[in-house]
């Protein structure tokens, strides 16, 4: 079996070594399902929140490398962690002993605990639904509410939910519990992933670059939109762009969404149908009850 450090690029690992700070390889580059789209994460540990650098993205030898600053408690990231790659340590082998120290049982007491979080912050965006009067706002918080229920019953089955690969991982939980992907069925509907269409995501990507206008991981967005696009593999494609767009919007103070209606319209290819939006958030709402087990 290859070891993963043999992987990971010269290149990428030279430069890991000219950083100041204990720096590990983390993401979906240290497990099997990665693209060639995707970025090499690199968590940078800082002593405190002082030394705490804003995340970039850079090229290393024309591969994307997103630079992720951490500060605290290395055990207040242990999801982020798990399978890390440790490229540089300090004298204290601080990231080697936290590696080690990251168990099975730890991390999926911490990965239930994250997707309960998920699953109660999408009855959250639910409630954000009913409480508005305007269709395209309630359409929005429908659609942001299934995907953190396809969050929080990603980590409830074990693995750290990744953007790019969720179908993938959500025909995982398939293959496991037929209740659980009885509701990432009734999610996924809510989120339209019947209309992905290359249309639909073009428009979906204007206004997702109108959102994302001062970001720094802008261009990596792109690229991963373009790479998706490229292999025709349309669905992950909607669902990765939709998913990045309500990441962004919930961001936003709540003027926004009814002021630039049009926009998040577009971002996240809704419908104002509000009678099907009323059974779905329904059918939402039970299934993330039965993912709380209530």
């Amino acid at each position: 079996m290859t070891c993963l450090s043999e992987l990971i690029p010269t290149a990428i690992k030279a430069f890991a070594n000219e950083i100041m700070h204990p720096v590990a390889l983390i993401g979906c580059r240290t497990s099997p399902i990665s693209l060639d789209c995707c970025e090499y994460d690199l968590a940078i540990f800082e002593l405190s929140q002082e030394d705490k650098q804003a995340n970039q993205v850079v090229r290393v030898n024309r591969q994307p490398v997103e630079l992720i600053h951490f500060t605290g408690s290395i055990k207040d990231h242990v999801i982020d962690l798990a399978n890390m790659a440790v490229l540089k340590d300090n004298a204290k082998l601080t990231l080697s002993s936290a590696a080690k120290d990251i168990i099975v049982e730890k991390y999926t007491k911490t990965l239930v605990s994250s997707g309960k979080k998920s699953l109660i912050g999408s009855l959250f965006c639910q409630q954000k639904m009913r409480g508005t009067k305007h269709p395209i706002v309630a359409a929005m918080w429908l659609k942001i509410a299934a995907y953190e229920f396809i969050d929080g019953m990603i980590a409830l089955s074990g693995n750290r939910p990744m953007p790019v690969h969720i179908l993938e991982q959500v025909r995982q939980i398939d293959q496991i519990d037929a209740r659980r992907a009885e509701g990432v069925e009734v999610a996924l509907e809510c989120i339209g992933a019947e209309r992905a269409t290359r249309p639909a995501i073009s428009r979906s990507m204007e206004a997702i670059k109108e959102l994302k206008l001062n970001d720094y991981d802008k261009d990596l967005f792109l690229s991963k939109i373009t790479h998706l696009l490229e292999r025709r593999m349309l669905v992950d494609c909607y669902y990765y762009a939709g998913r990045v767009a309500s990441i962004n919007l919930v961001t936003r103070i709540e003027s926004f969404h009814s002021q630039y209606s049009k926009l998040v319209q577009l971002a996240l290819d809704l419908s104002s149908d509000s009678q099907s939006l009323e059974k779905m958030q329904k059918r939402l709402f039970r299934a993330v009850k039965i993912g709380l087990g209530r």
